[in-house]
């Protein structure tokens, strides 16, 4: 009778962290002992010592291609998962979010500039899409912290859309030409962020969706919260 082959613990950990590795905009460290770290010790530590500049991380941006309906767009799953974003991507602790603050406020401060932007009111949409979560995927595949759909991203020319800088550079450019396609109507542009511009402009207004009319008015009262801590 041929007994089978015990499989190589070792070797299969290998190769489903090397897996998870590919799905993440951070490098994890190697090690030649990876039986004793665990995977959050290892994101925690590569997160820890990951760097980087607004500046170093812009891509080109092809601004024609912002006309389609792409935000909000249902019909492409981003293809790693189904499900909500934390089955594969992790959800970052308060700690761990706050290690990474320096970098998030950097890229807000460097690209709300560029585009004329409250730099508030970027906070208010990243508070809102996301809640700072770096690697946050939706069920309909929304990336990042600004939450972009894959085909925005694309026509933003973002091509790491968990990149914090290319994430922020895109989601803002993204708001900036909502605002100047809606006249700098800010509940207009918010709607448009959220449900497509089309939509917008098909019922004359922000859409009559739930969610849509729910999240204009949270990132609106987050953005008031935001300028009065800051003593506008």
């Amino acid at each position: 009778m041929n007994i089978p082959k015990m499989p190589d613990v070792s070797a299969l950990l290998a190769q489903k962290i090397s897996e998870i590795q590919s799905r993440l905009p951070v490098k994890m460290k190697g090690s030649a002992s990876i039986s004793s770290i665990s995977f959050s010790e290892e994101l925690s530590s590569s997160l820890a010592s990951s760097s980087g500049t607004a500046e170093s991380a812009a891509p080109v941006i092809d601004a024609s291609l912002l006309t389609a309906d792409v935000k909000n767009s249902r019909q492409t799953r981003f293809p790693l998962v189904s499900g909500s974003y934390e089955s594969v991507y992790p959800r970052l602790s308060q700690v761990q979010i706050q290690e990474l603050m320096p970098r998030i406020n950097s890229a807000i401060e460097t690209y709300s500039k560029t585009f004329g932007l409250d730099p508030e009111l970027v906070r208010a949409v990243i508070q809102v899409e996301s809640g700072f979560q770096p690697f946050a995927l939706s069920t309909s595949g929304a990336m990042g912290l600004m939450q972009l759909m894959p085909e925005t991203a694309a026509g933003l020319g973002v091509t790491d859309a968990y990149n914090i800088e290319q994430n922020i550079l895109g989601g803002t450019q993204y708001l900036y030409y909502q605002l100047k396609t809606f006249d700098n109507d800010l509940s207009l542009a918010l709607a448009a962020y959220n449900a497509g511009p089309n939509a917008v402009k098909k019922y004359n207004g922000i859409p009559p969706y739930e969610q849509t009319q729910n999240y204009v008015k949270k990132v609106l009262s987050t953005y008031e919260m935001y300028k009065a801590l800051k003593g506008d």
